[in-house]
């Protein structure tokens, strides 16, 4: 399928700095992070095709997110860049490190994997048949893989809720072909073919993508370091900002 003009924001100036986002982010969930990082890169933002501000109707390869990142690229005028993605955006980041390694300054990995097994395959699964068949609610069964039980309030839960009940129904079905997506991942056995410095990011808690297939992903590609933050959940972008930028930011360099 041939690349697509994905919807993008730029913060900041400097060296460019693509955050990638999870699945059921936009390019608003970075923030937090971009008030920070914005002070020292171009933050390069983007909705993967499917997303909610590129509305593209599926069914989606991964492939086509790395080309329509190497497109963003391109439109943009940037030969080399750092990137950072987390959960889904983690994964599209190794991808495009495989396949474009001569424009990836730096790697950031967030609590992400790079195979699934079968606890991660089933919730994946309940994500996607809930967006077909019962997408009011779909936030509420989200809500306790995605979050720490300390971090998760009535009045965030309700936000989450007010936020989805805006959106289309054409992304409850893009979502499900997301999550398509993402069950055809199996890259662990050709990570050792990343060579540019590698910052993986687990969370403790991370009931969704638990820490275990973050030290797969460091052990495989060589010379790449863990960090695991403390106290917080899958959605670790959102939970702990300020702990994300700060390993990312003396880290791309």
């Amino acid at each position: 399928m041939a690349p697509v003009d994905v919807f993008h924001e730029i913060r900041g100036d400097g060296e460019p700095l693509f955050l990638l986002n999870g699945i059921m982010m936009t390019t608003a969930s970075w923030a937090q992070e971009t008030r920070r990082l914005a002070k020292s890169y171009r933050c390069v933002l983007h909705d993967f095709r499917g997303q909610l501000r590129t509305p593209v109707p599926g069914p989606y390869a991964l492939r086509d997110h790395v080309d329509d990142l190497a497109a963003l690229f391109d439109r943009l005028g940037i030969d080399r860049a750092h990137l950072a993605g987390t959960s889904y955006g983690g994964e599209v980041a190794m991808l495009f490190a495989l396949a474009h390694p001569e424009r990836v300054r730096t790697l950031t990995v967030i609590a992400s994997v790079s195979h699934s097994e079968a606890p991660l395959r089933a919730s994946v699964t309940r994500w996607r048949d809930t967006a077909l068949h019962a997408p009011d609610a779909l936030y509420d069964l989200t809500l306790p893989d995605n979050f720490s039980p300390d971090f998760v309030t009535p009045v965030l839960a309700q936000q989450g809720r007010d936020r989805l009940s805006t959106y289309p129904p054409e992304f409850f079905r893009a979502f499900a072909d997301l999550c398509d997506a993402f069950l055809t991942l199996d890259i662990t056995d050709e990570l050792h073919a990343i060579r540019c410095p590698t910052l993986v990011i687990a969370a403790e808690r991370d009931a969704l993508k638990p820490v275990h297939y973050s030290e797969i992903i460091a052990s495989r590609i060589p010379n790449a370091r863990l960090a695991i933050v403390p106290n917080a959940g899958h959605a670790v972008v959102i939970e702990r900002p300020d702990a994300i930028s700060a390993l990312i930011e003396p880290f791309a360099r």
